[in-house]
């Protein structure tokens, strides 16, 4: 499923944008009004045939991810790995994830 990524600014606009991609995610909905009402993070958004199909925030002044949420109808299709690849590859940086994202070995 290829994607493109692109920035989008930390506005109230975007929030409502997004409210496809976050109809099933109430609780990134308030994470992301609360990053628009604090000015903290960039926006990125993964877009396919048109569509915003995912959203992530990212640090404000380094590559970690805060937080990204998938919509359900294009989960299990690698969008999310394509995304934080591609995001990257735009910051010029690997991204980093939270420490709650990362695997345990053997896990």
């Amino acid at each position: 499923m290829p994607i493109s990524v692109e920035a989008h600014a930390l506005t109230e606009t975007q929030c409502e944008a997004f409210a496809k991609v976050l109809r099933d995610a109430p609780q990134y909905r308030q994470k992301l009004a609360d990053a628009v009402a604090g000015g903290q993070g960039r926006l990125f958004a993964a877009h396919f045939n048109g569509q915003r199909v995912a959203i992530a925030l990212i640090e404000e002044n380094q590559p970690q991810l805060a937080w990204m949420v998938v919509h359900p109808a294009t989960q299990g299709r690698g969008v999310g790995k394509d995304f934080l690849r591609l995001i990257g590859q735009q910051l010029g940086e690997t991204l980093t994830l939270p420490e709650h994202c990362l695997q345990q070995p053997g896990l």
